[in-house]
């Protein structure tokens, strides 16, 4: 998952029912740790404020496996992809208690539960998303570092700079007498010249001195006629500079044949854990967008649906812990920073229930919140089927 590039790429397509089981299988687990973190954390807020959770499942209501410890029924259902909560006092315990509907006596009860505890146990989801995420981004980039790009390449096979000697993991400090500081500057530089021309490319291996080369720019190969895709290049990486300029609908015709060479800079306890800040506040701005009539068609676009994420971890998972170990974080970002939307039946569109029923000193009457919650459900899910369109498209396309 690379912010950067702007896009999401799928390593497969029209795969074969034994091809597709790993990624049903990690989707499957991947959903059901975010919604046990989520979960977990209106579960422990509401004991904390003293109030009773009567059920703990992971999957959406139906048949169950499940098992009672103390006043709490804990289980899993036959339809994992989901969970719930359920805490009497603030919601009911009938069929429409999700919405808003509650009898006399639930209400009563409700209204004995002082505001301020209904709104930590409705925040407290979304805190631990955001929490447990930004511990585990902190410790995998303690580990691991955090990835760069700084101009390394690696020449694909065949391809100009191959042919004109280009050694693999050579960090290209300029083109022509022009700075290269990241390999979209490379991507800019390149796609502003011609095939045929010859540039002049400066470089450095680690432990080397700056050296300099050649290279006749050539023709972009058709995807028949090379290795490297359209999409990306055989490490999963950005396509090579030339052959696909991300974010591009048109791809340009000249090719100088490299692909980014990721490093992983160390970075200190602290820095992990600034670095983890700030992608919270990336993902908040890249949701942002959503409400951005210019940039709403192209988040949508970008964005993955259960389908989308299902693949994304069976790819993570073959990279290594690390690599799953990020995208959990980033969709358990991205899993509470929705949540945090004004949209009833969300836990932000509960917040403000809440909050109006105390600026007007009297509950929001329960065919409103019904009628808000109904509409909101019905536009998220018209959001996610919309979503699964797009990655269905990508998968087969």
């Amino acid at each position: 998952m690379r912010p950067s590039s702007g896009r999401i790429y799928y390593m497969f397509a029209a795969e074969t029912l034994p091809g597709f089981l790993p990624s049903l299988f990690w989707g499957i687990i991947t959903i059901s740790i975010l919604v046990f973190v989520h979960e977990a954390g209106h579960a422990l807020a509401a004991r904390a404020c003293g109030l009773k959770v009567s059920e703990f499942f992971i999957g959406l209501p139906g048949p169950n496996i499940s098992f009672k410890v103390g006043e709490t029924t804990y289980g899993v259902t036959a339809i994992p992809f989901g969970g719930y909560v359920r805490i009497p006092a603030l919601e009911g315990s009938g069929p429409g208690a999700e919405l808003g509907t509650m009898t006399e006596e639930e209400r009563a009860e409700y209204d004995k539960v002082p505001m301020w505890k209904r709104i930590v146990v409705l925040s407290a989801g979304i805190i631990t998303n955001l929490v447990v995420a930004i511990a585990i981004l902190t410790i995998v980039l303690s580990a691991s570092g955090m990835p760069t790009d700084r101009g390394y390449v690696d020449p694909v096979p065949d391809g100009p700079a191959a042919m004109a000697g280009l050694p693999e993991g050579a960090r290209i400090l300029s083109i022509d007498e022009h700075p290269v500081e990241n390999f979209g500057d490379l991507v800019d530089l390149v796609a502003a010249r011609r095939a045929g021309d010859t540039v002049a490319i400066v470089y450095h291996v680690e432990g080397g001195s700056e050296q300099q080369l050649s290279v006749v720019l050539g023709e972009r190969p058709s995807p028949e006629d090379s290795d490297a895709t359209d999409d990306e290049d055989s490490t999963g990486q950005t396509p090579p500079a030339g052959s696909a300029h991300p974010g591009d609908g048109d791809l340009p015709p000249v090719y100088l044949g490299v692909a980014p060479h990721i490093i992983f800079e160390p970075l200190s306890v602290g820095e992990s854990f600034v670095q983890s800040l700030r992608f919270v506040g990336m993902v908040a701005e890249a949701i942002s967008r959503l409400f951005t009539p210019a940039t709403f068609q192209e988040t949508v676009d970008q964005s993955a649906s259960i389908i989308g994420m299902s693949v994304l971890s069976a790819q993570a998972v073959q990279v290594g812990l690390m690599e799953y170990a990020r995208l959990i974080a980033a969709i358990s970002i991205s899993l509470g920073l929705m949540n945090l939307l004004p949209i009833p039946p969300l836990d932000g569109g509960k917040i403000v229930f809440e909050i109006v029923q105390k600026v007007t000193r009297r509950p929001v009457p329960q065919k409103i919140q019904v009628g808000l919650s109904l509409c909101g459900f019905g536009l998220l899910i018209c959001f996610m089927v919309y979503v699964m369109f797009q990655d269905v498209l990508r998968l087969i396309g």
